[in-house]
């Protein structure tokens, strides 16, 4: 069942006619990763659950996949990862950011949260509540600021030729290509100094994400 079908299964529960915030972070909370999740922000998932069943309604907005659903449900991407989703739902502003907020609930939170549930999965050494140190599978900073600098000189050619000044969009694309080539060096030097098996056990971990996400 997806997160969708999930989050549809509770409106219909609670006597609701669409999706909203409340019912998808319901859904999050059903099983996996999610259901872990209100134990690593340190709230009661009782306590929380039961909130979210309370809020107010909230009317359809818009759909998704056939279900009517929020305004803030809508605001939420698709695509992201469920750590993403609920600090989308956080930003929308909407009935599960309010009794989110009335547990000192942040970005900041959520993504600690977060890493400290899949810890354990990527670390064999990590303990329950520890900071998360950076292994030797991590990626380099350096790496992940190239990352963010080919992303920007994406943006900035599609800018360019959307604006038709192919000229401008060509030399952009020298740069992200050159910027391409200065990463491609780095990830094969770190990617020689990788654990197999660290690296595999992480691979794991992510396909499993993937196919959750799959399933929104």
């Amino acid at each position: 069942m997806s997160l969708l079908e999930r989050a549809h299964a509770h409106a219909v529960r609670l006597g609701r006619d669409r999706i909203g915030g409340e019912e998808l972070l319901l859904a999050v909370f059903d099983d996996g990763v999610g259901h872990a999740l209100p134990d690593a922000l340190g709230i009661s998932r009782d306590v929380l659950v039961g909130q979210l069943e309370k809020a107010p309604s909230s009317p359809a907005a818009g759909s998704i996949d056939g279900y009517p659903v929020t305004a803030e449900v809508l605001d939420v991407p698709r695509s992201s990862g469920l750590a993403e989703l609920v600090v989308g739902l956080l930003a929308a502003g909407g009935g599960a950011a309010r009794v989110l907020g009335e547990h000192g609930v942040t970005e900041e939170r959520v993504r600690e949260a977060y890493a400290r549930i899949w810890a354990p999965f990527l670390d064999e050494n990590a303990v329950w509540g520890s900071s998360i140190a950076c292994r030797p599978m991590d990626p380099p900073a350096e790496i992940e600021a190239l990352t963010s600098e080919i992303a920007e000189y994406r943006r900035r050619k599609e800018v360019a030729v959307d604006a038709q000044e192919y000229a401008q969009a060509g030399l952009i694309r020298n740069k992200e290509k050159e910027v391409e080539r200065r990463r491609s060096v780095l990830i094969r030097e770190w990617a020689a100094t990788v654990d197999p098996v660290d690296l595999a056990e992480a691979v794991v971990s992510l396909r499993a994400e993937v196919a959750a996400l799959r399933r929104i």
